[in-house]
């Protein structure tokens, strides 16, 4: 009952009930507001002339989607009002890509740019400093350059040097292992004879270390003997060392090569012989 009161209620508000606005006119409209609606306070009228920006809010509008710098000698496209810089505006049509970098709008040519001062200035209004910057940002790059070519050409020269180094060391090495027995200052060239007259011993021609000992020749012959008989029960024999075959008295253990040199081999001529035998037990 009460619904259709109120539809009747509606129904009967006629012409004179409207309200009329300011020129007295009968707007013929109602409005129903919601319990927000009635609630809420309206928001106080903005009068002030100037708006403040920060510059981080402009960075969509003043970047160029090509370099992703500041816009330089802004050029704006005449059909969907896309900003660029010249020069990457230009380079991209140049190379073929007919049509807008953000929303791909066929561009047939530079003239479909033109320029936008507004924007150039505004830029240069908030960036006062930029040129100033740019030209840092260029000396730097210059000067970081040079030292980087100076820094890789005195790397590939040390790498060269080192190179050399190598190639010379290598050179020496294949040399001294192509000369195989070739004796150098700290060697000694001997004739090993055997004293006895056995098929078994045979003269043998070694090159020797100067600071080799008698012993060393003994264990020089015992390794060979075991080596050429191949038999598992060899056993090791000890010698005696003597300068000539007439020599009663044998060479001690201990003394080493140079000082047999020095004392016996001065005079004579090269290989040196010695002499040795098998001691019986």
């Amino acid at each position: 009952r009460s619904s259709s009161t109120n539809v009747s209620n509606s129904s009967q508000m006629n012409s004179s009930d409207t309200p009329a606005n300011s020129s007295g006119f009968k707007t013929g409209l109602t409005w129903d507001l919601t319990p927000y609606e009635q609630q809420r306070k309206s928001h106080e009228l903005l009068h002030d002339e100037e708006l403040l920006i920060s510059p981080k809010s402009l960075q969509s509008e003043l970047t160029c989607p090509i370099c992703l710098d500041l816009l330089r000698n802004t050029r704006t496209t005449k059909e969907c009002l896309h900003r660029f810089c010249c020069d990457c505006i230009e380079t991209a049509l140049r190379s073929g890509n007919k049509e807008c970098p953000t929303c791909r709008k066929k561009l047939i040519s530079k003239r479909c740019l033109r320029r936008d001062q507004n924007i150039d200035a505004l830029i240069s209004k908030l960036f006062p400093v930029r040129n100033d910057s740019d030209d840092l940002l260029i000396h730097n790059r210059n000067k970081y350059a040079k030292k980087a070519i100076g820094t890789s050409l005195s790397s590939d020269d040390e790498q060269q040097q080192q190179q050399t180094k190598d190639k010379k060391k290598k050179r020496i090495s294949e040399s001294s292992s192509s000369a195989g027995s070739i004796p150098t200052i700290n060697d000694i060239e001997l004739q090993l004879k055997p004293m006895n007259n056995i098929n078994l011993y045979a003269t043998r021609k070694i090159l020797t270390p100067l600071n080799a000992t008698i012993n060393h020749l003994s264990k020089f012959i015992n390794t060979r003997m075991k080596l050429e008989q191949q038999n598992s029960t060899f056993i090791e024999q000890e010698y005696q060392w003597f300068i000539n075959l007439t020599d009663d008295i044998p060479i001690e253990n201990t003394l080493t090569l140079d000082k047999l040199l020095e004392q016996h081999w001065n005079n004579m001529s090269k290989p040196y012989n010695i002499f040795y035998r098998a001691i019986s037990h």
